[in-house]
């Protein structure tokens, strides 16, 4: 099995933020980042996949694409309803990350059924 994860589309920093979240955690083997939901994904070859909306703000941009694309993601992840980074149109630095790439990789193992890295 494979998880695809669908980062936040926005410019702002908490979606730059999820952007940085899911590269980090690529991993040939079980974890892909989604491009864009308009592309086939791996279950409509038969391949089983879950699918992780991975959005910035409440705003929920990714799951919003989800929905676009008729497909229902095995999870949402919204980074600042637990994080509370706040939400500007400034993106330098992130700094700090490890909590949220630590909650992304709990909902990789639990939608895996295993146990990661980190």
């Amino acid at each position: 099995m494979t998880i695809g994860i669908f980062p936040c589309q926005g410019r702002c920093n908490v979606s730059m933020m999820t952007k940085t979240v899911a590269e980090f955690l690529l991993d040939d083997q079980i974890v892909r980042v989604l491009p864009n939901l308009s592309l086939p994904l791996n279950n409509e070859s038969g391949v089983n996949e879950k699918y992780i909306a991975l959005n910035g703000c409440p705003a929920k941009c990714a799951s919003k694409e989800f929905e676009l694309a008729k497909i229902s993601p095995d999870a949402e992840i919204v980074i600042t309803k637990d994080f509370d980074p706040k939400n500007n149109e400034k993106y330098a630095v992130l700094l700090n990350i490890d909590e949220e790439i630590q909650l992304v990789q709990e909902v990789i193992d639990r939608l895996s059924g295993g146990s990661g890295p980190f």
